[in-house]
């Protein structure tokens, strides 16, 4: 009778392992292709930037972000935001919700999310002050369902002698 037993809790402990799918987690990062603003590409103050970008995940994407920060102090960030004489350096984060308020589609959920705006304005001025001119780092983030994350950098100029842009 134990062996009856036995083998019949072993045949069915085998038939549940054997059955039971493995969960898969998702451990790649989503990738970005960044389009524009190109590496050191001019912006005047006043005007907005031409964002270009490809997101793909291999499960699906969430979320993503966009900060723009100066890059005047080889990135230690003391003195980014602090005013430079009678100038204002310029920081902002845009989160995906504020690129949804103007009329963007939401990527949660999909494999691939293709973004194209004008949204994001460099003010000429802050308080009053015009906008510290030169180098800032433009950076997306972007992150998957699982919370894997990736970000891609890029140097931009903010100028007053930048180019005019045409975007078509």
């Amino acid at each position: 009778m134990k062996k009856v037993f036995f083998t019949t809790v072993l045949a069915i402990s085998a038939f549940v392992f054997l059955s039971c799918e493995k969960e898969s987690i998702d451990a790649e990062r989503p990738v970005i292709k960044l389009i524009a603003p190109e590496e050191e590409e001019g912006i005047k103050p006043g005007s907005d930037i031409h964002f270009d970008a490809v997101l793909t995940d291999n499960v699906a994407l969430k979320s993503y972000k966009i900060n723009i920060h100066g890059a005047f102090d080889g990135h230690s960030h003391s003195a980014a935001t602090r005013a430079a004489g009678d100038v204002v350096a310029f920081e902002k984060t845009w989160l995906e919700a504020d690129f949804i308020q103007l009329g963007d589609e939401p990527i949660a959920g999909k494999r691939e999310a293709r973004l194209h705006h004008h949204h994001m304005v460099i003010p000429a001025e802050i308080d009053g002050k015009p906008i510290r001119e030169g180098h800032y780092h433009f950076t997306i983030y972007c992150t998957d369902e699982a919370g894997n994350e990736s970000f891609i950098a890029r140097e931009i100029e903010i100028s007053s002698s930048a180019e005019e842009h045409t975007y078509h």
